[in-house]
């Protein structure tokens, strides 16, 4: 659920936005509510709580004795250092005091006089939070329930899930010798059909090994030598080694070199 919080000390501005959210909110394709929309930021300080995700709509010149803007803004990332901050306020030059105070505010609104272009805004960066909300929760979701891959033997099948896979190498005519934090076994199979169904996080470094970029803890340049988290040690053969640090500073993984 994303709650939502709205602060501006002229009321016709605060319902102004209020209207617009609202609106938002019924062709939302994830779950929103106004939590709080008030003209008084001490009572926005007061009743905001840090969950799942918050988002906060504040003007920044408010008057009012305890707060201004970057104060609450500030109040509110003590606590919540996750949560969507976006100024809404027709004072231009208070812009780079936002970045001055590093609040990591997500956007910064100028009011108008257009409505149209007002609303837009607002709906664009609420359309924008959601789509982070939706990557966020599906991540979520693979790693409470990360999706597994079958292997195959004369005897059994196993399913390992992938994000508990090492390496995998060939070990015989048509035998894979699958590598993961819980299992070592042999199987039937074929790297080149697994590097097809394996995340772009898994690396062909040889071409009878295919090993799980998150799991490598140090590297040689010199000779080559990639060691993995289960203390194995392979080469990297001579025309994958760009691919591999490309790889590498892609997912900013960044094992120490020997």
């Amino acid at each position: 659920m994303i709650k939502i919080y709205v602060c501006d000390d002229q009321e016709i501005h605060l319902l102004a936005i209020k209207k617009i959210i609202e609106d938002a909110i019924l062709f939302a394709e994830v779950p929103m509510q106004i939590e709080l929309a008030s003209t008084d930021p001490v009572e926005i300080a007061e009743h905001f709580e840090p969950s799942e995700t918050n988002v906060y709509f504040l003007d920044i010149d408010l008057s009012n004795e305890t707060y201004d803007g970057l104060k609450l803004a500030i109040k509110i990332r003590e606590s919540d250092p996750r949560g969507f901050i976006i100024f809404i306020t027709s004072h231009l030059e208070f812009g780079m005091l936002t970045f001055e105070y590093k609040l990591g505010t997500f956007d910064y609104i100028v009011k108008t006089p257009d409505p149209a272009l007002l609303k837009n805004r607002v709906e664009s960066t609420l359309k924008a939070i959601a789509e982070r909300y939706q990557t966020e929760q599906v991540n979520q979701e693979q790693e409470n329930h990360p999706k597994r891959i079958k292997f195959t033997s004369d005897y059994e099948e196993k399913y390992v899930p992938i994000n508990e896979l090492i390496m995998l190498e060939i070990v015989g005519n048509h035998k894979l010798q699958v590598m993961s934090k819980h299992q070592n076994f042999e199987c039937n199979g074929s790297l080149g059909k697994l590097e097809y169904e394996l995340p772009n996080y898994f690396f062909r470094c040889h071409r009878s090994t295919i090993i799980n970029l998150k799991e490598v803890v140090s590297r040689s340049a010199k000779d080559e030598i990639i060691s993995m988290s289960n203390g194995a040690e392979l080469q990297c053969s001579r025309r994958q080694q760009k691919k591999f640090e490309k790889l590498l500073n892609e997912f900013n993984l960044q094992p120490y070199s020997k």
